[in-house]
């Protein structure tokens, strides 16, 4: 058999499967590891394997798949060049088991019917300071998202987040990811860069697209307690924290049921927090265009305050909606632009790149200027 991730042995997993089936009688005859390519987004991730078994009981054959996500502390998945010091404080603000916690709490049975998590089937702590998580293998279609598709997503998404209102609080660096956001990756980071005269002589960023944004990027960074500020209209809900439709997988099994992933950014945040990367996800990772956001914008808040509604909490889609603008504000604009590629060389690729950057940039700086479209809830 291919060696199990983790360290997991069969006889730890085999209980756990037998519980998973529903089948007491279940033997494991042969087992498959094939690591999964990702684009690594997070230090904490070590690894993703998918692993097939192949089993059997009394009834006959049972082909298994499932997902093993290897998790560790951010320093173990930090490049080798970061500073040891500036190593630790990353490692610090990062909180590497937040995944685990929220996979063995309750917050698999709070979620509304329409959205779930992937079963948990077995979590093995260790080696050392790692856990690997064994989750169920979610088949997805490749079907486009929709407009539907975004709005039965943002109302799942609000129930979600009012049912969840009893939970414990999670325990983030700087009491959230948004507070974290705005301490480290935009205060230590982008802000410090935007600022600074040599970033503006790069060749991607003289481009006229992208320099005629500085203005407007400068202008913002001065804003940013206020709209800091702007997220109190709302009340703090537990939240997901990059409910992106890549990580809203749609089984085709399951028609109307979206499978949420990758819950290593969970925090407390201001309701409707999760519709922003739900409806800015896309264009910023550059799979979509970026005018689709605004009219999905206003459609994702009114379906989010309709789930919200429906769990017993009334919260006004205008404000909602300011919420969700002021996040978005913090959350792109300073940050969008390629400073992670001012030090690698300049290609044609990577000029394009900047440009549909600054495209993306313009549509959420805009967003400011224009008016909320809804009122009351």
């Amino acid at each position: 058999m291919t060696p199990l991730p983790g360290g997991t042995t069969i006889g730890d997993l085999l209980p756990d499967l037998r519980r998973w089936t529903g089948r007491p009688g279940l033997t494991v005859d042969d087992v498959t590891a094939t690591p999964i390519r990702h684009r690594i987004s997070a230090p904490t991730t070590r690894a993703l394997t998918r692993v097939t078994v192949r089993a059997r009981d009394a009834g006959g054959p049972v082909p298994l798949s499932l997902v093993a996500k290897e998790l560790q502390r951010a320093i173990e998945g930090l490049p080798p060049e970061i500073p040891p010091p500036v190593r630790a404080y990353i490692d610090s603000q990062i909180p590497w088991r937040t995944e685990a916690d929220v996979y063995t709490s309750r917050t698999a049975a709070s979620l509304p019917p329409g959205l779930r998590m992937p079963a948990l089937v077995h979590a093995q702590e260790g080696p050392g300071e790692r856990v690997t998580l064994w989750l169920e293998d979610v088949g997805t279609t490749d079907r486009p998202w929709t407009a539907d598709d975004v709005r039965q997503a943002a109302t799942a998404l609000g129930r979600a987040a009012a049912r969840r209102r009893g939970e414990p609080r999670i325990a983030v660096p700087c009491d959230s990811f948004l507070g974290n956001y705005v301490a480290n990756r935009l205060g230590r980071y982008a802000l410090p860069l935007l600022a600074a005269d040599d970033t503006w002589t790069h060749p991607a960023m003289c481009l006229p697209e992208v320099a005629g944004l500085r203005p407007d990027l400068a202008a913002l960074a001065g804003r940013v307690p206020d709209l800091v500020g702007e997220l109190g209209c709302v009340p703090e809900l537990p939240a997901h924290g990059d409910a992106t439709p890549a990580n809203l997988l749609r089984p085709p099994a399951e028609p109307g049921t979206f499978v949420l992933l990758d819950w290593g950014t969970a925090t407390p945040a201001p309701a409707g927090f999760d519709v922003v990367p739900l409806v800015f996800g896309r264009a910023e990772a550059g799979t979509a265009p970026a005018d689709e956001v605004p009219e999905l914008l206003e459609a994702a808040v009114a379906a989010h305050a309709d789930g919200l509604a429906a769990e017993g909490l009334e919260v006004p889609a205008d404000r909602l909606y300011r919420a969700a603008v002021a996040a978005a504000l913090i959350r792109y604009p300073c940050t969008s632009l390629p400073l992670d590629h001012l030090g690698a060389p300049v290609t044609d690729e990577l000029l394009a790149h900047a440009v549909e950057r600054a495209g993306f940039v313009r549509m959420v700086l805009d967003l400011q200027r224009r008016p909320a479209p809804l009122s009351g809830r």
